[in-house]
């Protein structure tokens, strides 16, 4: 029963040209369904008024939320025509399925719009999110491993479209200074890093690349399904020589901050001697961010990385050849796996 949820929400969904979240906008910026878009039945300040006025009376409330309702969908529709016509398949929803939803979705049956309200709203596409997560991840992965400034993002940004990045979606680069690098671009709260995971998983066919990330990436917490599902899987370790390294680094954090970077040395000088500590730190005042560089690689970075097993070896100092091999072993693979299948099929004919 929970699988054909499950395959009815996610039906729902891809059939959908426009899904519309009529949830308040605070609830929204939280975390909503990938791709929707908010037009919200009430706003932050009228979704806090009725809620408060349901619990004295919920009668008056009703009434209330009814004709606040009336007054918003009708700006609605005068003032995105351009989302809300005739052409576009439309599924609505709102926190549980209940009375915001209906009433949008009331007012477009009535227009002969081609509308569908998601069944018990977003709370049971977060049921669905949850159980996926929390279940084993029957997905193959090519796990990229190697030392810091070795190109890995850029090859995961390079493979957008069969790759899931972490780094971008927990907002946060894998390094003790990975906050930096990301600062200024919004944070995704955890469900909101749930359901975007959730959407690569689903959206995305065949063998997924995929860095071997720790199980804590900035605040977030890595779903142990797909740590273990990752982390199983054919690894490919990224090697480059030192000075490219340094130049990604350098590229990284041009514009880093003096308080961020004493804060960060403080939080891992328990991690290295403290002459090394002394000395880039020095650099650092002396403006000289390629020692700094080369020395957070060398005697940090490289020492504190924990070496894994890998199956292949790819050197990144030009990246797009790098991406090439890649795609090579990523298709060789493939033809791997379908030769076995094809021996297993043969081996076991049907009667």
């Amino acid at each position: 029963m929970e699988d054909q949820r499950f395959v009815n929400i996610l039906e729902s969904i891809n059939k959908a040209n426009i899904i519309i979240d009529v949830r308040s906008p605070s609830e929204f910026s939280h975390s909503h369904i990938p791709n929707a878009l908010n037009l919200p039945v009430f706003n932050d300040d009228e979704y806090k008024k009725i809620g408060i006025l349901y619990k004295q009376n919920p009668i008056e409330a009703n009434f209330f939320g009814a004709s606040i309702a009336c007054r918003n969908i009708a700006n609605m529709l005068e003032t995105n025509r351009d989302i809300l016509n005739h052409k576009n398949k439309i599924l609505l929803y709102c926190a549980r399925g209940g009375n915001r939803s209906l009433s949008l979705y009331s007012v477009l049956v009535a227009l002969k719009f081609r509308v569908e309200r998601l069944e018990n709203g977003y709370k049971a596409y977060r049921n669905i999110v949850l159980n996926h997560l929390n279940n084993k991840i029957e997905r193959s992965f090519l796990t990229l491993c190697g030392n810091t400034g070795c190109g890995k993002s850029e090859l995961i940004q390079k493979a957008q479209s069969w790759s899931i990045d972490l780094e971008m979606l927990c907002n946060h680069f894998g390094s003790s200074f990975g906050f930096i690098a990301k600062e200024g671009t919004k944070t995704l709260s955890v469900k909101m890093f749930q359901n975007m995971l959730f959407y690569n998983l689903v959206s995305k066919e065949g063998i997924l690349l995929i860095e071997n990330e720790s199980k804590k990436l900035g605040d977030i917490i890595i779903p142990k399904s797909l740590y273990e599902a990752y982390q199983n899987s054919k690894k490919i370790l990224i090697t480059c020589d030192l000075e490219y390294r340094i130049q990604r680094i350098l590229k990284l954090y041009q514009n880093i901050k003096e308080s961020d970077f004493y804060i960060t040395m403080e939080k891992i000088s328990p991690y290295m001697k403290k002459e090394i500590k002394n000395e880039i730190i020095t650099a650092f005042k002396n403006d000289d961010k390629h020692r700094v560089a080369e020395l957070l690689l060398v005697k940090y970075y490289d020492i504190k990385y924990k070496k894994s097993r890998y199956d292949f070896t790819v050197n990144s100092n030009d990246i797009n050849k790098a991406y090439d091999e890649i795609l090579e072993i990523r298709d060789n693979i493939k033809i791997t796996t379908k030769s076995q299948q094809t021996i297993v099929k043969n081996k076991n004919p049907k009667n």
